[in-house]
Order: structure tokens, then sequence, then C-alpha cells
């Protein structure tokens, strides 16, 4: 009769730990919800309103709420990037890409900001690994090759500058 019980104590508590994993799963996808929507009014901040500001605390409560949201770390990253607060920008790329290590916009972007930073060695890394992720991305050809310039790679850079420009006529 002891053991009956204590397996049905075992079952009861079982179900009960289905039924709160599955609420918890539900908050978050609430939660997540909820931190799409901050990331919609934080682009329209951004886009109608050009206030960056309003944005970005936009941005810090759809973290708040859902703290492992890579479309709005990036998004912060590239605000904080446009304001010249290059290193808060390197933070939330540095977590967008933890989280996403193949996150395209992320490695572009934390690239991109290095190069604004004087820092070509990192550049050329995260830049290497985004042309690597997206090759017919003109941009990142474009940016690498600034890189490369930087680090006196001279002939590299040239071979990257004119993929980008072969991409952008392939464009038109």
């Amino acid at each position: 009769r002891l053991i009956r019980r204590k397996l049905g104590i075992i079952n009861l508590l079982k179900s009960e730990n289905k039924q709160l994993k599955e609420q918890m799963r539900q908050m978050q996808e609430a939660q997540k919800k909820y931190a799409d929507e901050y990331l919609r009014l934080g682009k329209e901040c951004i886009v109608q309103a050009h206030d960056s500001r309003a944005a970005l605390a936009n941005y810090d409560k759809a973290l708040q709420l859902y703290p492992h949201h890579t479309e709005v770390l990036v998004r912060k990253g590239v605000t904080l990037h446009n304001e010249c607060q290059y290193e808060q920008a390197i933070d939330c790329f540095n977590e967008a890409i933890r989280i996403s290590p193949i996150l395209f916009k992320a490695v572009y972007n934390r690239g991109k900001t290095h190069l604004a930073m004087k820092h070509p060695a990192e550049a050329a890394s995260d830049l290497d690994k985004a042309t690597s992720l997206k090759p017919k991305h003109a941009k990142a050809h474009q940016l690498f090759g600034e890189a490369l310039h930087a680090l006196k790679k001279e002939e590299e850079a040239e071979i990257h500058w004119e993929i980008a420009r072969r991409l952008r006529e392939e464009k038109k």
C-alpha cells in the first residue's frame, strides 16, 4: 500500500510538472509576442519619428520581456552604432552572436562597428565570416576590402572590392 501511495504521489507530481512546463511555454510565447510588438514600435520610432532614444527604450523593454530575441539585439546594436555608441553596440552584437553564432546581421554589423572603431583586425575577422555566411552581399565584401586595406593587405582588398563591384552590377 505504501509503495502504491508513493507511486500515486509521483504520478501526480509528474502530471503537475508537465502542466507547469506547458504554462511556462505559453507564457514565453506571449512574452516573445509582446517583445515583437516593442521591436515594431522601436523600428517605427526610427523610421517615422527619427527618435533613436525612444527606439532604444522600446528595444530595452523588448529585451526585458524576451532577453534572447536576436533581432532586437541587432536592431539595438545598429541604433547604438548610428549614435556612435560603439562599445554598447558591440555588446549587443556579441550577445546576439552568443545566442546565434551564424546570424549574418549580427556578425556583419559587429564587423562594421569594429571598422568604425578603427579595429581593422577584428573587423576583418567578422567581415570574413559575414562574406562566408552570405557570399552575395556586396556591402560585406566592400567593408571586408576596407578592413583588409587598413591591414595593408592591398591585393586581398582589391579582390573583395572587385567582388563587391560585380555583385552590384549583377543586381542592376
